[in-house]
């Protein structure tokens, strides 16, 4: 996972701290602002990848280069409005991390009881960002979301490539099963980003007026490697390609299928 701790946690030990600490329900903390930043992040994002690979389609730019170039540029826009929600999200899920000790992991049974959280909303959380924090702290692992730009671009760009050679007419099978390889691919190739930026976004701006740990992108980066190796840069990757993979399979058949029925 990506834990602050200098210590390696599996899946089934962040669900049996979580589930020690409260109950069922803490395996959906954050699942309001992830609502609220999906959604609209899917429709903005494919909205403005459709209108930039027209616009540059126009001017005589089509292929791969335009499809990633479009990718790209739609998913900076999508980064750049909606890294807020985000950043909230990413709080209230790893709030409950800041009050428990995970070098007992090694044994579930003693799994300590966290103390509660104390904010239980977006409107609580972001209220004290502001407070401690100022705006800035709103936007705070932004670079490594551009970083991670290259992640959706890499997909879209693979899955149109590889769509266009299954003929005029693909399956739904084949479009799912297209769609999910391409993400396991471009997710796997650019995965660290997901690390650092969760760090970074998860970072608590120091009250005593000394340096955060994570100061920026390539910062944490050259931290995170030094003190914890590759296997750091690629903590919880496991459960990030279980969560996305089927997603984006399920995600992109899904907008096949609204395509079909949009007038020609």
């Amino acid at each position: 996972m990506h834990s602050r701790f200098d210590v390696y946690v599996t899946v089934d030990n962040i669900i049996t701290i979580s589930y020690s600490a409260e109950s069922i329900f803490g395996l959906w903390r954050g699942i309001l602002p992830n609502l609220l930043g999906v959604v609209p992040a899917r429709a903005a994002y494919f909205g403005c990848y459709a209108k930039l690979k027209s616009t540059l389609g126009d001017h005589g730019y089509a292929g791969t280069t335009a499809n990633f170039t479009s990718a790209a540029a739609a998913g900076c826009l999508t980064a750049s409005f909606l890294s807020p929600i985000f950043v909230i999200k990413t709080r209230m899920q790893l709030m409950p991390v800041h009050t428990i000790s995970l070098p007992s992991v090694s044994t579930p049974s003693n799994v300590p009881v966290a103390v509660l959280p104390r904010f239980h909303s977006m409107h609580e959380v972001a209220i004290d960002m502001y407070r401690r924090e100022g705006m800035r702290s709103f936007f705070k692992g932004l670079s490594a979301s551009y970083w991670g730009v290259s992640e959706g671009a890499i997909q879209l760009a693979l899955y149109e490539e590889l769509k266009s050679r299954l003929g005029d007419d693909p399956s739904k099978p084949q479009l799912f099963v297209l769609a999910g390889v391409c993400k396991l691919v471009a997710a796997a190739a650019t995965y660290p980003h997901e690390v650092v930026r969760t760090r970074l976004r998860d970072q608590r701006t120091p009250t005593d007026g000394s340096l955060p740990r994570y100061r920026s992108m390539f910062q944490a980066l050259n931290v995170i490697y030094k003190s914890e190796g590759r296997r750091g840069l690629y903590g919880g990757m496991p459960a990030h390609l279980l969560k996305t993979v089927p997603n984006a399979a399920i995600m992109y058949v899904v907008l096949e299928m609204v395509v079909e029925q949009q007038p020609k």
